[in-house]
């Protein structure tokens, strides 16, 4: 039965008809129909019992008829992006039946010495490297390095591996990691030297963040400090990996958790094992998977290079690379300096939030981007691909209906990102030789209850960028994080810079 006009039902009903496939949460509803949470609450437990509306999650309410948005007329669903691509560019969408997430790595020896999430696996590289012929003589580049699977797998195969990451604590994963030629029995006697010195010190001080007596017990944090105060100066291949160890141990033993995002997780450890206790646990596997490796070494690429730089300017030679492989952060996705800013404070590569906040303007954008970086990106022109024209506006009008969003700029944000991804792709193109691949994982999202096919945008701006689309493979479905209910894709997109290419 529909509400009246004039009832508290029939303004609830209205406002959450207003902010549409948004949804609303009970207090901003309470804003907008200017009355009481509790009462608003009351309405829409009757709404819901007569299935007029919903509840989608993080708390936000919605009337059932956006449910589904796939078959509203005002919004427009993958398949309709996917066949307008198939469409455009001649090439149709296939399937990549290989595994993909980074969680089987996670047992994989030397791989697990920093788990990654965000990261691909360890066989996905080693099937493309094998597909592509990749072997002595050839380079690899991975311009969004990571904990360095990539490079990694590179010198496995023979090949040269170069990679370019921004993130400080990833370029230590990447840098440990790639050194297979560290000699266990070094690395387990420098490791019992620097325990003994660390049982000598007094704690020491917090790191700057503010969470940090949150975050960890008072006996954890004691070991912890003690720990990190007897680190050695990084840049030899103990003292790296040694400082991989404490590195890899701090998440293990704060009550926090990274699935993918960083938080608190609800699980108590303080009976677990404490942070020495860890710190030896990590080193002994550590050595383990060096001794696992060794007898690969003869059959080694030279050793890695990987540069804590800026992936839109990477440096490279030009012509230099036979195959690029990579997985950049994903539009709107993940806040790197905000997943790993344990890693940055405790391990000294940031000292203030004014570093967390300087690092954050130069990565990627994501939605917690500073403001005065989406300035530039308001207004909806200088577009890197001409479907933007039509998704940047869909997203700023569902944040004008609703009235209150996280971010009023989202559509400067998702303009920035696709802006800061064409120099990436430039750059790539500049070193690969004519004929070289580039393989990206990459995957689409649900924005402001506007759908972006991230996966179809880069490899159409890679294309007006002078490379051809060899293949775009749905590797796995995904759910948005918005709503459970609504199916993402991730992606695995093949470029190519043609050989006749100048």
């Amino acid at each position: 039965m529909a509400a009246a006009p004039g009832t508290l039902s029939f303004a609830v009903r209205s406002a959450l008809g207003e902010t549409g496939a948004l949804g609303a949460t009970v207090r901003q509803l309470a804003r907008r129909v200017e009355d009481t949470p509790g009462r608003i609450e009351a309405v829409l437990d009757t709404l819901s019992r007569r299935g007029d509306v919903l509840r989608i999650g993080r708390g936000l309410w919605m009337l059932s008829a956006y449910e589904r948005l796939d078959g509203r007329s005002d919004f427009v669903d993958p398949r309709a992006f996917v066949e307008r691509f198939e469409q455009e560019s001649g090439v149709s969408l296939g399937r990549y039946s290989g595994p993909i997430t980074f969680r089987s790595n996670e047992s994989l020896p030397v791989h697990r010495w920093w788990p990654y999430v965000q990261g691909y696996s360890a066989e996905f590289v080693a099937g493309v490297l094998a597909e592509q012929g990749v072997g002595r003589g050839s380079t690899v580049l991975d311009p969004f390095a990571g904990s360095g699977t990539s490079l990694v797998e590179a010198r496995r195969a023979g090949a040269r591996a170069w990679g370019t990451e921004l993130l400080a604590p990833a370029v230590l994963a990447s840098r440990v990691k790639t050194h297979l030629e560290l000699v266990p029995s070094h690395l387990a006697a420098g490791a019992r030297q620097f325990l003994v010195a660390a049982r000598r010190r007094r704690p020491g001080p917090l790191p700057f963040l503010r969470e940090t007596r949150r975050q960890f017990s008072l006996a954890a944090l004691g070991e912890l400090t003690r720990l990190r105060d007897a680190l050695p100066p990084e840049g030899s291949p103990v003292a790296d990996a040694l400082r991989l160890a404490f590195g890899q141990i701090l998440i293990p033993a704060s009550r926090l958790h990274r699935s993918p995002c960083l938080g608190y997780d609800r699980r108590a450890r303080e009976d677990g094992p404490g942070p020495f206790e860890r710190f030896r646990a990590a080193v002994r596997e550590m050595t383990e998977d060096l001794g696992v490796v060794r007898a690969e070494r003869v059959r080694l690429g030279p050793p890695a290079t990987v540069r804590q730089r800026d992936a839109r300017d990477g440096g490279w030679p030009q012509r230099s690379v036979d195959l690029a492989v990579t997985s950049p952060p994903y539009v709107n996705g993940m806040d790197y300096v905000m997943n790993y800013k344990v890693d940055l404070a405790w391990l000294g590569y940031a000292r203030s939030y004014g570093d967390l906040r300087a690092l954050r303007r130069v990565e990627v954008a994501c939605d917690n981007l500073p403001r005065s970086e989406t300035a530039a990106y308001v207004a909806i022109d200088h577009l890197p691909d001409p479907w933007l024209a039509e998704i940047l506006p869909r997203i700023r009008e569902n944040i004008r209906r609703k009235g209150t969003y996280r971010r009023d700029d989202m559509h400067a944000v998702v303009h920035r990102y696709f802006s800061d991804i064409v120099p990436v792709l430039a750059d790539v193109r500049r070193t690969l030789v004519p004929g070289g691949r580039f393989v990206v994982v990459v995957g689409d999202s649900l924005l402001a209850g506007t759908y972006v096919p991230g996966d179809l945008l880069l490899a159409r701006i890679g294309a007006a960028l002078g490379f051809s689309i060899v293949s775009v493979e749905v590797a796995r479905s995904r759910r948005s994080g918005q709503r459970r209910s609504f199916e993402l894709r991730e992606s695995v997109v093949t470029l190519a810079r043609p050989k006749s290419a100048g």
